[in-house]
């Protein structure tokens, strides 16, 4: 069974955490025999999907491009929240939660370097507009990329505090480690949708502090490349020309929009909750695992 999941270039940490993930927990299932396909964490359940070959869903969402059509071939052990299974036509009780709550089942190592009172988290496509990172050092917090390695960006949420994140798996990350989180946009073309699939399950609402977006040079090394291809993976295309370079006034205003959402308390799920969602996976992955060592 070949493990399927969106590849960035330049690494993306939600979607890093598949093979880091699964190959820790389900070794003796996965191969690279693409006569079957395990489609785990990301929004992978559209029409770009391979279309042979025998698909087991577990833990993924739908939101990007048109949603795949569920056939014979496709089993759906679970999908990431409500919307996902209402837009599929599945049952509730498939709705279980964003595979990535996993990553309690795995033991980490021991943290060794200093706390960080509030560390942020940008999506690619931020990054790609403009220096988030220096940003916030600048005003006293601790920047994580998603374009960092799974083990490191572990490392860095578990540090926290609290966490403001753009990106979703962030924030799902630190809530399955107990890392309080607050949701943030720093574009308009984050897709909410994703947020309020997997909220649902733990009956969260999506309330994210909106942060002004901001845009770098054009002549800003990497900058239409990364734009280009972040837009390019979510299906938007890419734009001829981009926008026009941040006023000193915008960079100010951001500086206090993220200083304000610092100051939010953050969320976190119930934690019976949780267990019982990891719970469920567990059950899910048993099954499965049984199933492949009996044929």
């Amino acid at each position: 069974m070949k493990l399927h999941y969106f590849k960035d270039p330049a690494g993306n940490f939600g979607d890093d955490l598949n093979p880091w993930l699964w190959g820790r927990l389900i070794p003796d299932v996965l191969d690279d025999d693409p006569s079957e396909r395990f489609v785990g964490i990301g929004t992978l359940l559209n029409h770009r999907l391979p279309d042979s070959g025998r698909l087991h869903i577990m833990g993924s969402g739908a939101g990007y491009g048109r949603p795949m059509q569920i056939d014979q071939r496709v089993r759906v052990h679970a999908v990431r929240g409500h919307l996902t299974a209402k837009s599929l036509g599945l049952a509730s009780e498939t709705a279980v939660a964003d595979a990535a709550v996993l990553i309690r089942q795995v033991e980490l190592p021991p943290l060794t370097l200093s706390r960080q009172r509030v560390g942020v988290m940008f999506t690619g496509q931020s990054l790609a507009a403009f220096d988030w990172m220096t940003l916030s050092q600048q005003i006293g917090l601790h920047p994580i990329s998603c374009h960092w390695s799974v083990d490191r960006v572990l490392d860095e949420i578990r540090r926290c505090d609290v966490l403001l994140s753009e990106a979703m798996h962030g924030a799902i990350i630190a809530d399955a480690l107990r890392v309080p989180w607050v949701p943030i946009t720093c574009n308009p073309d984050i897709l909410g949708a994703k947020w309020q699939d997997w909220l649902s399950v733990f009956d969260l609402p999506y309330q994210p502090s909106a942060i002004c977006a901001l845009h770098a040079p054009q002549s800003d090394a990497g900058w239409r490349a990364g734009l280009k291809r972040v837009a390019s993976a979510v299906g938007l295309g890419a734009a001829s020309t981009g926008p026009r370079p941040s006023a000193e006034s915008d960079i100010g205003l951001a500086r206090a929009q993220l200083l304000e959402a610092a100051r939010r308390p953050g969320t976190l799920s119930s934690e019976a909750v949780m267990n019982a969602k990891v719970r469920r996976f567990v059950e899910l992955l048993d099954v499965l695992r049984a199933e492949r060592l009996a044929r």
